[in-house]
């Protein structure tokens, strides 16, 4: 593969989030010891990210439907944006067991559940984050990043600082995805509390004795229906376009009533109702919840002019969150890596970064800006376990930036893009832009000439394509130069590989946490895989023994495990 040759080393990174995948990419800059300056910008009071759980007022008056990427996503003019709000609800547990869910240098506490609630979650990042809690600038909003034609220099006023790098990781569950149903304007218009989004639920109580209707069948859907059963009518109904890789075996429970895609909103009469797919007419909702996902939004990013007035404005740091213009541009010391036409010729330089809100686009391997390789997006992906994918990126941009791995040349990295949009496009796994869902594992077929570009789905990983981006991640840092003065014998800080068992298991998540909560209560106190029963203690080994070499060696291949 041809490869353009290390930059000079870059010395100052700004990180924006200080949630998992900021916190992540700063100890692996540290670990580095390349970067003078590590500056993280965090908008809240604490770190966690989305793990802070928080009011959702705005979340309740989102509109219906609800298709910009760019809504109520904060800035000048607003006091209270829907990035302040996170989308956690307060009895929410993971959904992936502790042991894959932990970063590679720090486990969860083996006192802790085996699926740790939000709380758990929190304190656990907080203890990860503690060797690099002084570089966050807390109550600090970015609302302005650009691309400047001077050499090198994403700079602030306000802070009097430059930065050659950018991570972005300020996570894609900030603004809130209801596609464009027919009827569904009509139906909100007339029976305006009933509609809501998955981001402005919070507990089952709420819905007691109401008749629901849940739509998507992702985490947050089924997890969401299912603690709303134990207060709601039953059965509650969820509606889906397909089966989800994230319910268990065996078919759903008896307190869902599973329904094809909605595909019309009934505003006639009084009856609240609904068409399915299959025709029928479901009617009588209390309540409906949209578990349909979230817009990739950048407003402080896509929005940039380059050549523009780099000042920069702020409000008191006393204000409840800080503003902060900061202007940034990355590193274009590789002659092919340039862009075509100077920057101040260019209107908008990451413009076309979020178009539907889909989807990111110029982003290689799903966290490298092609066109400006010292901007990073990571944590992209859906269907995949965040932090061990956040600490991997953040262990390939470490070596990258500090000029130990050589970039891919803009052309390699450009085919890359194509090639994994025509691999999903046959294989039926991209959605049509701008109005379908993102909460479900729906499938489309080939567009037709002429038909809007397929953007959803390009991010959504398929197990054990998760799996195998965890691996080639951690090998592509492993063969970087060595550096005398670093770790592991000069190949430095590296995160977390997954061997047979580990690929085992992630594909079982679904059935593990079925059998987890049929234990109710009691769950929380069953804190390994061995606790859950003789089932689970023995079953790589049993899977071991029933399932032929072949097909073993097959799912491990694709796994990107070290020996296959």
């Amino acid at each position: 593969m041809a490869t353009t040759a290390a930059a000079s080393p870059i010395k100052r990174i700004a990180v924006i989030g200080a949630g998992p995948t900021g916190i992540a990419c700063a100890k692996f800059f540290v670990a580095e010891e390349a970067f003078s300056t590590i500056d993280i910008f965090e908008q809240r009071q604490n770190i966690g990210g989305i793990w802070n759980l928080s009011s959702n007022e705005r979340s309740k008056h989102i509109p219906v439907p609800q298709n910009d990427p760019d809504y109520s996503t904060g800035g000048k003019d607003e006091d209270h944006p829907l990035e302040f709000e996170s989308p956690l609800y307060d009895y929410l547990e993971t959904n992936i067991p502790k042991s894959l869910m932990a970063y590679s240098d720090l486990a969860f506490g083996q006192d802790l559940p085996l699926f740790p609630r939000h709380d758990e979650v929190l304190r656990y990042l907080e203890q990860y984050a503690e060797p690099v809690s002084s570089m966050v600038k807390f109550e600090t909003q970015v609302i302005d990043v650009q691309a400047v034609s001077n050499e090198s220099a994403v700079s602030s006023s306000r802070l009097d600082q430059e930065w050659i790098a950018v991570v972005v990781a300020n996570g894609h569950y900030t603004v809130p995805h209801i596609p464009s149903i027919p009827g569904i304007k009509e139906f909100n218009e007339r029976y305006p509390d009933v509609i809501m989004h998955s981001k402005a639920y919070r507990r089952p109580e709420d819905y007691t004795g109401k008749k629901v209707l849940v739509i998507g069948n992702s985490a947050s859907g089924l997890d969401i229906s299912a603690q709303i059963a134990t207060c709601a009518q039953q059965p509650v109904y969820l509606a889906s376009r397909s089966a989800s890789q994230l319910a268990p075996t065996g078919g759903g429970p008896s307190w869902r009533k599973d329904v094809p895609e909605i595909q019309e909103f009934i505003a006639d009469g009084s009856a609240r109702a609904v068409r399915s797919k299959d025709g029928q007419v479901h009617s009588g909702f209390d309540t409906i919840i949209f578990a349909t996902g979230y817009y990739y939004s950048y407003p402080f990013l896509s929005k940039a002019s380059a050549g523009t007035d780099t000042s920069s404005q702020s409000v008191s740091p006393s204000e409840s969150a800080t503003s902060l213009d900061s202007v940034s541009r990355t590193d274009n010391n590789h002659d092919d890596l340039e862009p075509k036409q100077p920057f101040r010729k260019m209107v908008s330089p990451f413009a076309d970064l979020v178009t539907s809100g889909l989807r990111t686009h110029h982003v290689y391997k799903h966290f490298l800006h092609m066109d400006y390789p010292t901007l990073a997006l990571p944590v992209l992906n859906l269907k995949i376990i965040p932090f061990p994918l956040g600490e991997n990126q953040a262990a390939v941009l470490a070596r990258l930036w500090s000029g130990r791995l050589d970039l891919s040349t803009r052309g390699t990295m450009q085919d890359w893009e194509q090639e994994e949009e025509q691999r999903l496009l046959k294989a039926n796994r991209l959605r049509q832009a701008p109005d379908t869902a993102s909460g479900d594992s729906a499938t489309s077929t080939l567009p037709k000439s002429g038909a809007a570009k397929y953007e959803g789905g390009f991010h959504t990983l398929v197990y054990p394509e998760d799996a195998n981006q965890i691996n080639t991640l951690y090998a592509w840092a492993a063969s970087a130069r060595k550096k005398d003065s670093l770790r592991n014998e000069g190949v430095g800080k590296l995160g977390t590989r997954w061997n047979e068992k580990d690929v085992w298991l992630r594909g079982r998540f679904p059935d593990i946490k079925a059998a987890y909560t049929k234990h109710g209560d009691k769950r929380f106190g069953i804190t390994s895989l061995e606790a859950l029963g003789d089932e689970w203690k023995e079953g790589f080994a049993r899977w071991q023994r029933e399932t032929t070499k072949e097909n073993q060696a097959e799912l491990f291949r694709k796994a990107g495990v070290e020996s296959y």
